[in-house]
C-alpha cells in the first residue's frame, strides 16, 4: 500500500502536473469505451477523446508556463519539462489509437487488444497516483518504475504475439494495415509510459 501524502496545492508545479496526469486516466477510460463500442457510437466517443486530448494539451501548457515563471523549481527544470512532455505523449498516443479505430472503421479488433488497453489503464492510474508524491522521494517511486517496466514488458510480448498472428492471418492486406496502425499506437502509449517512468527513476536517484 502506498503512503498517504498531503496533496500539492492546485496552483503549484506538482499540483498542475497532477491535474495534467488526471487526463491520462480519462483518456485510458475513453479508450476502453471506444474499444468496446459499435461503429455507430465511435464518432461521438472519439470527439470526447479529442476533448480530453485538448484539455491535456492545455494542462501541459500550464505546467510549462509555471515552470518557466518559477525562479526556484522543486525539481530540476529539465526533469519537470520531460515529465510534462511525456504525459502529453501518452495522451497523444491514446488519442491516435482512438482516432484510427474510428477513421478506419474497424468493426472488431483482435481480442489481445483488450489486454493492451487494460495495461495502459493500469499505467495511467499508477502514474496519476505517483505524480503528487514527487515532492517526497521514497521507495514508492522505485516500486512505481519497476511496476511500469513490468507492465510495458507484458505489453511488448502481447504486441509481438498479436503482430505475428496478424501477419500470418488470412485477413485482407488493407485490414491488416488498419489493425496494425491501431496496435502500433497502443504500443507507443505503453512505450511513452515507460519513458516517463525512467524520468521518475532519474529524479529519485538525483533527489535521494
Amino acid at each position: 500500500m502506498r503512503k498517504r501524502y498531503k496533496l500539492p496545492k492546485p496552483d503549484s508545479v506538482f499540483g498542475l502536473l497532477t491535474e495534467q496526469a488526471s487526463h491520462l486516466v480519462s483518456a485510458a477510460d475513453m479508450l476502453t469505451k471506444l474499444l468496446a463500442s459499435d461503429l455507430d457510437e465511435r464518432d461521438s466517443l472519439n470527439s470526447q477523446m479529442h476533448a480530453i486530448e485538448h484539455a491535456a494539451d492545455e494542462a501541459s501548457h500550464a505546467v510549462f508556463k509555471k515552470v518557466n515563471r518559477t525562479f526556484v523549481t522543486p525539481l530540476d527544470r529539465e526533469d519537470l519539462h520531460d515529465l510534462s512532455s511525456l504525459i502529453d505523449d501518452c495522451v497523444d498516443a491514446m488519442d491516435e489509437a482512438g482516432d484510427l479505430m474510428t477513421l478506419y472503421r474497424i468493426e472488431k479488433l483482435p481480442k489481445p487488444t483488450v489486454d493492451q488497453v487494460t495495461l495502459i489503464g493500469r499505467c495511467a492510474r499508477l502514474t496519476h497516483e505517483i505524480i503528487p508524491t514527487l515532492g517526497n522521494i521514497d521507495d514508492s517511486l522505485r516500486d512505481y518504475w519497476i511496476e511500469i517496466n513490468g507492465l510495458e514488458n507484458q505489453g511488448d510480448k502481447a504486441y509481438r504475439k498479436m503482430l505475428g498472428k496478424l501477419m500470418n492471418s488470412d485477413r485482407p492486406a488493407l485490414e491488416v494495415l488498419k489493425i496494425k496502425g491501431v496496435i502500433d499506437a497502443l504500443e507507443e502509449a505503453l512505450d511513452s509510459f515507460e519513458e516517463l517512468a525512467v524520468v521518475v527513476e532519474s529524479i529519485a536517484i538525483k533527489e535521494a
